[in-house]
C-alpha cells in the first residue's frame, strides 16, 4: 500500500507556464519514489481567467484522473494573472476554497503521510501548515521563487509597503515545514544565509520527463507546424532564434527585439516569440513602430505541440532580469530545451550561466549586451560544427536533470528528514 502525498499547487496541467510544469514534475517525483500523489490546484484557466474545457462546466469542485495521478480541482474567481493585485485575489481565494472545502478534500485523500505545498508561493505555507498538522503528516514546502524578493525587484514602487510585511511573512513561513526545497543552490544560499530556517534546505532542480519530448527533427516538426497553420511558412528554411515562455519584465524578452532590429537585413535569421504576458503588447508595438520582418509572435500552444516547437528551433534563448536576486532562478525552459538537446543562449548571470557555460550547451550574455549577443546568434549560425557539439552535450548532460535521476536523489534525503522527525518524536516522549 502505497503512502499518500498531497501536492498543493494553484497551477496544474493543462495550463502553460513554469508553475504548472514545475508542479507536474514534482507530482512525477513524488509518484516515482513511491507516493499515491493526489493533486489540489484550480480548474485549468491560467492565464486568461476562463475555463473553457466543457469537462467543468457548471461545477465549482471536480475530481479526476491524469495517469495515476488524483486532481482535486477547485473553480476560482474568472480574473486574469494580469497584475499583482489581481493575483492576490486569486490567491486568497484559492486559500478561502482549500480550508472550506477541507472535509472533502481529506476524505478523498484518505489517510496523507506527506503534504508538499508549491504554490501559490508564501500563501501555500499556510496551507500545507494546517493540512500536514490536521493529518499529522510530514510538511515539505517548496520555496520556487524567492518572495518577497522578487516582487521588489519587479515593482520598485512597492518596496516599502512589500519590504515592510513580506519579509515577515516569509520569515513566518519558513518556521513552519519540516524541510524546504528550492530550485537552485544559489536559493538554497539566499535563504540559509538571510533567513536561518531551523529545517533542512534543500535544491531541487524542477527538472524534466525526457519522454515529453520525443526525439523529432527539425525539418519534420517545421514541416508539421507549418502544416497545420501554427507557423508561418516564410520559417520554413530560415535559422530560428527561440523564447517559448511567459512575457514580462522579468524576463526581458526585448532583448530579442533589440537583436532582431540589428540583423533585420540578414534574411537567414527570424526570431520567434511564443507565450503571453503583461509585455507581449508593447512588443509587438516594438515589432511594427521599428518594421521587423524578421520577428514573429505566436500565442501560448498546445502542450502537444510544445516538443515540435522548441525542435523546429536552431537556438533557444533563455532571458532572465539582471537584478541579482534572479540569479536563484533556473526556469522551466531551461530544462524544455535540454530535452530537446538544442544549444542554449542565455542572457542571465550565476547559476544558469555557470551550468550552459561549463558544460558547453551554449553561449550566455548579460542583459541589454545587445551587439555580443547578436555576435552570439551569428557564431551559432555560422557555425553548425559548434551547434553540433552543443547539441550532444546537452543530450549528455539531460541525464542530470532527468526526473528519475532527480527523484532517486530525493528519495534519499527525504526519508532521511522523516526518520529524523520520527526520532526527535520518540526522543520527546521518553523524555517527558
Amino acid at each position: 500500500m502505497r503512502p499518500i502525498a498531497l501536492l498543493i499547487s494553484l497551477y496544474f496541467p493543462p495550463e502553460p507556464g513554469g508553475g504548472s510544469i514545475t508542479a507536474w514534475n514534482r507530482a512525477l517525483i513524488l509518484h516515482k519514489i513511491g507516493y499515491t500523489v493526489v493533486v489540489l490546484c484550480g480548474f485549468p484557466s491560467y492565464p486568461t481567467g476562463k475555463v473553457t474545457n466543457p469537462t467543468y462546466k457548471g461545477k465549482l469542485f471536480h475530481v479526476e484522473k491524469i495517469d495515476d495521478i488524483t486532481l482535486i480541482r477547485l473553480r476560482l474567481l474568472p480574473l486574469k494573472s494580469k497584475d499583482y493585485f489581481r493575483r492576490f485575489i486569486l490567491f486568497i481565494n484559492f486559500i478561502f476554497l482549500s480550508f472550506m472545502y477541507m472535509p472533502k478534500i481529506l476524505r478523498i485523500s484518505t489517510k496523507i503521510s506527506l503534504v508538499y505545498a508549491l504554490a501559490p508561493i508564501l500563501f501555500s505555507s499556510f496551507i500545507g501548515y494546517i493540512y500536514s498538522k490536521i493529518t499529522k503528516s510530514f510538511y515539505v514546502y517548496e520555496v520556487s521563487a524567492l518572495w518577497p524578493e522578487e516582487l521588489i525587484a519587479s515593482r520598485k514602487s512597492l518596496h516599502f509597503i512589500v519590504l515592510s510585511f513580506g519579509k515577515i511573512l516569509a520569515k513566518i513561513s519558513y518556521t513552519v515545514p519540516d524541510m524546504i526545497v528550492v530550485i537552485s543552490e544559489f536559493a538554497a544560499k539566499y535563504l540559509a544565509n538571510n533567513y536561518r530556517p531551523k529545517v533542512m534546505i534543500y535544491a531541487l532542480p524542477i527538472g524534466v520527463e525526457p519522454t515529453r519530448f520525443p526525439t523529432k527533427s527539425k525539418e519534420s516538426s517545421r514541416k508539421e507546424l507549418i502544416e497545420k497553420e501554427i507557423f508561418p511558412a516564410d520559417l520554413d528554411n530560415k535559422f530560428i532564434v527561440l523564447y517559448a515562455g511567459i512575457i514580462t519584465k522579468i524576463t526581458n524578452v526585448e532583448n530579442l527585439v533589440f537583436a532582431a532590429e540589428v540583423l533585420r537585413d540578414d534574411d537567414d535569421i527570424a526570431f520567434l516569440i511564443v507565450g503571453e504576458g503583461e509585455e507581449k503588447a508593447r512588443l509587438e508595438e516594438m515589432k511594427l513602430t521599428r518594421k521587423l520582418d524578421n520577428l514573429f509572435f505566436l500565442p501560448f500552444q498546445d502542450s502537444a505541440y510544445v516538443p515540435h516547437i522548441i525542435s523546429s528551433a536552431d537556438a533557444c534563448v533563455v532571458p532572465l532580469s539582471p537584478d541579482p536576486i534572479y540569479d536563484a532562478t533556473i526556469p522551466t525552459k531551461f530544462f524544455d530545451y535540454l530535452a530537446c538537446h538544442k544549444p542554449q543562449i542565455g542572457i542571465c548571470g550565476e547559476e544558469l550561466a555557470m551550468i550552459i557555460n561549463s558544460h558547453k550547451i551554449g553561449l550566455t550574455v548579460k542583459d541589454g549586451e545587445i551587439d555580443k549577443l547578436v555576435d552570439v546568434i551569428l557564431s551559432l549560425k555560422n557555425s553548425p560544427t559548434l551547434v553540433s557539439s552543443m547539441e550532444q552535450n546537452s543530450h549528455a548532460l539531460l541525464q542530470e536533470f532527468s526526473i528519475s535521476t532527480l527523484a532517486s536523489k530525493f528519495n534519499d534525503v527525504l526519508n532521511e528528514e522523516i526518520l529524523k522527525k520520527k526520532n526527535s518524536k520518540n526522543v520527546h516522549h521518553l523524555t517527558f
